[in-house]
């Protein structure tokens, strides 16, 4: 009964470190992306002969940093390496977190520069970034172990920790929030108001095939210089037309997505549906329970995008994995169990 009741105090105090937990998981798959992404640029970039657009990040750094070999590349991988495992871990913890959110400005700046606008890091790098500052990311954590243990010589227990103040984790849950929020916005305020709700815009996304053809590795994107000033997108183009390649290549998932692009209803209705769910995101901070109900609804959101775009946003699921209230949860399933055990109990 004491073992039981010790194995229940320890997954307790593990889940109450959501951001500890949280840490480990996305440093790792962090610098996976990263050092996928330095390969890609490796190839693609050639300053002698490129001249890289810049961001307001990239913009403050010295040109030096923009010149690619094989001694910078090896330089940049290795220093990834280390900072990817050591935020992971937690050794110099918040050093290393807030060197791999740099890094990730740094080469999906670059990346940016080249014109491939991949959103899939933004939200992961700001959590980076928020966990190397907040309180109750590193409880879990070399850093902790050696302070608590080594240099305080404390005697407490392994899993025993003081509360997290409550801020930390919600200003990590606001940055969720606020993503998908803006989301929401931009969908409205960038699709004519409404317009984007009649489905076609999720349609061309969805029979969208050009990375099925050697001559769509590059995106194409077609612009009117004649259109009037005042028509404009959002630039000085006259932008009217991008590709935007469907990754699935599964036949079976991407029949389903034919299917579904070629149905208006089912599209006007996904298109109303993913809307109505970015812009309600404010409602995970009313309590424990609508956090959980909206942050199971994204994983399942990105879930359905992976099946019929083949793009996972994996990251993004792991931080509304990890940000859900499992605490509630566990205590909810031992409840039950408790009940049915003395139900059964009284039965005989």
């Amino acid at each position: 009964m004491k073992l039981i009741y010790k194995c229940y105090a320890i997954v307790i105090a593990l889940l109450n470190q959501p951001l500890s937990l949280l840490r480990f998981l996305l440093s790792i798959l962090l610098g996976k992306k990263l050092i996928e992404q330095l390969y890609f640029i490796n190839e693609v970039v050639d300053n002698t002969r490129y001249q890289l657009a810049t961001t307001w990040f990239t913009r403050l750094l010295p040109d030096t940093w923009f010149v690619f070999n094989d001694s910078h590349v090896s330089t940049i991988l290795i220093l990834i390496i280390v900072v990817a495992i050591a935020a992971a871990i937690g050794f110099l913890g918040r050093l290393s977190l807030f060197t791999l959110a740099f890094l990730s400005y740094y080469i999906f700046g670059i990346s940016e520069g080249i014109g491939i606008f991949d959103h899939h890091m933004s939200l992961p790098t700001q959590v980076i970034l928020a966990l190397a500052l907040v309180p109750g990311s590193m409880k879990l954590s070399i850093d902790y172990l050696l302070l608590k243990y080594v240099y305080l010589k404390e005697k407490t227990p392994l899993f025993q920790f003081s509360k997290n103040p409550k801020w930390g984790f919600n200003l990590v849950l606001a940055l969720v929030v606020l993503t998908y929020f803006t989301a929401g916005v931009s969908k409205l305020r960038y699709g004519h108001g409404v317009n984007w709700l009649d489905g076609s815009t999720l349609g061309f996304y969805l029979k969208e095939r050009t990375n099925l053809y050697k001559q769509g590795d590059v995106q194409l994107i077609i612009g009117d210089a004649k259109i009037a000033e005042n028509k404009k997108w959002k630039d000085e183009y006259g932008f009217i037309a991008h590709t935007y390649a469907n990754y699935q290549i599964s036949p079976r998932l991407t029949a389903i997505a034919e299917y579904v692009a070629n149905k208006k209803i089912l599209l006007i209705l996904l298109s109303i549906g993913s809307v109505l769910f970015e812009l309600l995101a404010f409602i995970a901070f009313i309590n424990s329970k609508y956090r959980n109900i909206y942050l199971v609804a994204a994983i399942i959101f990105h879930l359905s995008i992976g099946a019929l775009m083949g793009i996972s946003f994996r990251q993004y699921r792991i931080i509304c994995l990890f940000l859900i209230d499992w605490v509630i949860i566990f205590e909810f399933i031992l409840k039950k169990i408790k009940s049915i055990k003395s139900l059964r109990i009284n039965k005989t």
